[in-house]
């Protein structure tokens, strides 16, 4: 198992419900390390926690950073919000986003982004994961809204069968 790159992530909360339901949240300490959430993500997650019973979300609690300012209106939720802000303020490695419209924002100010099937693909590559469809069908099933036509390039890229 390869051992994580000790680099500062901050996370949005998308990513962390997706992997927690397909029970991959350990993939994020073993490729990265040190895992930061601002408050309004954790605000959202305990929204979560009960509700799709994902008790492996209580971890975030104490990876809570709060801001230091009052971040700007990117017209985008609080948790994309903080989660950009927090990355700057902490002048971190990656900012772990799903949400399209957040990682524009964040690409426009130059900041690298990785997502949860980024994270899952990469889990593929170094053999942590055995088949990336048996995954993907289970974010679907769990209500995880994903492109299909993405899932299904991923999976090609991987040499899996596409969903249908």
């Amino acid at each position: 198992m390869r051992q994580s790159e000790a680099l500062l992530i901050v996370s949005d909360t998308g990513p962390l419900i997706s992997l927690a339901v397909v029970d991959r949240l350990s993939l994020l300490e073993t490729f990265y390390g040190r895992i930061i959430i601002p408050s309004a993500v954790w605000d959202e997650l305990q929204k979560y926690i009960d509700v799709l019973s994902l008790p492996s979300l209580h971890q975030f609690q104490e990876k809570v950073i709060p801001l230091t300012a009052a971040p700007p209106d990117y017209g985008l939720d609080d948790g994309e919000t903080e989660a950009i802000e927090l990355f700057e303020e902490k002048s971190a490695d990656r900012l772990l986003v799903d949400d399209k419209a957040a990682r524009r924002v964040a690409e426009s100010r130059h900041i690298p982004c990785i997502g949860a099937l980024g994270v899952l693909a990469r889990a593929k590559d170094q053999g942590l994961v055995d088949a990336l469809r048996p995954v993907f069908e289970t974010l679907l099933e769990k209500g995880r809204y994903y492109s299909i036509p993405l899932l299904n390039q991923i999976l090609k890229t991987n040499s899996e069968d596409p969903l249908t």
